[in-house]
């Protein structure tokens, strides 16, 4: 016998695990074996018993394949789903914000697997940390879709916490949740959820989290509302569509119930209910201009600026909600003009005397008062008045017929120029603002002032004002973290750098961000400006063919910039 033969023989060299499944081991210490497998290698004693009372301490070691726990929580129970049995409360509970009961809170759980067979194994053992394979259609794939500790994961997407008023550990009958009388299931609470901790969070622009009215000003408006929470839960469910497809048929039921419920609200003249009526209709406007295909959203918001136009609405000026009503709509107003190329709708007319006017808002909040960034703009909203301006511009361009009207029409565009200019100014007077925030303006600053060029001259990429365009929009960009609160401002400059991109390098670098945006922000209109841009891109005909606005309007009518 060889030496090597007698150290494998040799019951003191040979590890007890392979001891007890009889396979041959090198005597090292750990074995090949233990050690290609991950497993912990002990020694066995000559005189170790070989018995399997004797090799339970080795076994103990071994997390158990599979088991089962009839310790978990009774809400969990109820539902037939798995529970972690962190107690006081589990995480399916807290994720839910379900009440968490348990049967006995005196005693631990208790694990019954393969390997208890003695009295010593019914300890208080930990969950199995397996992980689960399930399809997206699988129920428990809303449990597999966040960690154990969601609000943990939450934070790494995005770190600035919920409002004071929300971040205040409530009991559980004050929760959003519980205190909303409108959620009718386990399906609606887990939209719910998602909303508050994901959807309203992507949707703010603000790094104060205490300004973000998605939660502040909806979420009460919501608790008294079956319109307002039917349509949070669609504009949630619109965003989780696409990790979580089985949802939505939850999600589009409620959406046709707040579209009926809309008609209702519009019958009666009370304050409250033209509020509710007037968010109701701007989130569904919302949600159709998030899925990237629709083209109703055009219905909803000329139905919102009809409501806005109201003189019943009119009573509610100066108030919290006339504002984020008034703001959200200028805003998904002045960015549909890029698809629309018509005047904005709260313009009373669309004649390019407009351009030689000035551009006081009338009708919308001055924030620049007060040196803050709103959460629904995230930069200065004076530059949606100039896109909105730009794309009133690019409705004439096909009455230049002769060389008056030219004139006419560069003039116009020289004087929008100029009043982007006198912005700039005004603008770097201003306070400082934050390193992302201003980066993010001046990108988007720089789109409109490239998109007003192609207006005027057309699309050829070879023109210098576009190369400096393009290069003062990228890098801006690429100076803005992911997941940064203005990431949501990047739409539209980066498609129309991108578009006007021919080098290879910098179609990549706008193709890479807009797929890291895709799973950041989340929503499924991103991916389709990604595949207009890869449709620009392809289907030039020459370097010189680079129209994304016919591309979009002929391929993509239903994506918006937003």
């Amino acid at each position: 016998m060889s030496p090597a033969q007698q150290a494998m023989s040799a019951p003191g060299r040979v590890c007890a695990r392979c001891a007890r499944i009889k396979q041959r081991c090198d005597g090292d210490q750990p074995c090949s074996r233990c050690k290609r497998l991950g497993h912990v290698c002990q020694p066995r004693s000559p005189t170790e018993k070989e018995s399997v009372g004797a090799s339970l301490p080795a076994m103990a070691l071994r997390r158990p394949r599979a088991s089962r726990s009839r310790g978990g929580c009774l809400s969990c129970k109820t539902r037939k789903k798995k529970c972690d049995e962190n107690r006081p409360r589990c995480s399916d509970c807290r994720r839910l914000n379900l009440p968490c009961q348990w049967s006995n809170p005196n005693i631990s759980a208790t694990v019954d697997s393969p390997s208890s067979s003695s009295p010593d194994s019914h300890a208080t053992a930990s969950p199995p940390s397996d992980p689960i394979h399930v399809s997206d259609g699988d129920p428990l794939a809303l449990s597999s879709i966040t960690p154990e500790d969601d609000e943990e994961f939450i934070a790494t997407l995005f770190p600035h916490p919920l409002p004071k008023q929300n971040a205040v550990l409530l009991p559980l009958e004050r929760s959003p949740i519980s205190i909303n009388p409108y959620l009718r299931g386990e399906e609606d609470r887990s939209l719910f959820n998602h909303y508050i901790h994901v959807v309203a969070r992507a949707l703010s622009r603000s790094h104060d989290p205490d300004r973000n009215p998605f939660l502040v000003t909806l979420l009460p408006l919501a608790a008294a509302s079956d319109a307002v929470t039917s349509v949070i839960l669609s504009l949630s469910g619109c965003h989780w569509r696409r990790v979580y497809p089985s949802i939505w048929g939850c999600a589009l039921k409620r959406q046709g119930q707040a579209l009926a419920q809309v008609n209702t609200l519009l019958g009666r003249s009370d304050r409250q209910c033209i509020f509710e009526a007037c968010a109701t209709v701007l989130l569904l406007c919302l949600t159709e201009l998030f899925d990237g295909t629709s083209k109703v959203w055009k219905w909803h918001l000329k139905a919102a600026s009809a409501i806005l136009k109201s003189p019943a609405f009119q009573n509610l000026a100066s108030t919290d909600e006339w504002t984020f009503c008034i703001s959200l709509f200028h805003y998904l107003d002045a960015m549909s003009t890029i698809s629309r190329c018509k005047a904005p709708l709260l313009h009373n007319s669309d004649s390019m005397a407009e351009l030689t006017t000035s551009l006081r808002r009338n009708s919308v909040p001055e924030l620049e008062r007060s040196q803050s960034t709103d959460a629904i703009y995230g930069i200065s909203p004076a530059l949606f008045d100039f896109l909105g301006m730009v794309n009133l511009l690019a409705n004439h361009r096909s009455k230049r017929v002769d060389e008056l009207s030219e004139i006419g029409f560069r003039t116009a565009a020289s004087h929008l120029e100029n009043r982007i200019d006198e912005w700039r100014t005004d603008h770097d007077q201003m306070t400082e603002l934050g390193a992302e925030t201003e980066r993010a303006t001046t990108a988007f600053e720089w789109a409109i002032r490239l998109r007003l060029h192609q207006v005027v001259e057309g699309y050829d990429p070879l023109h210098p004002f576009v190369e400096r365009s393009i290069t003062t929009i990228l890098d801006s960009v690429q100076q803005i973290p992911y997941a940064s609160r203005v990431e949501g401002c990047l739409l539209f400059p980066l498609v129309i750098a991108g578009s006007s991109s021919i080098s290879m390098e910098r179609r990549m670098m706008v193709k890479e961000r807009l797929m890291v945006m895709e799973n950041t922000l989340g929503f499924g209109h991103i991916q389709y400006a990604r595949q207009l841009l890869e449709t620009v891109w392809n289907g030039a005909s020459c370097a010189t063919d680079l129209n994304w606005a016919a591309v979009r309007y002929s391929k993509f009518p239903g994506v918006v910039f937003v």
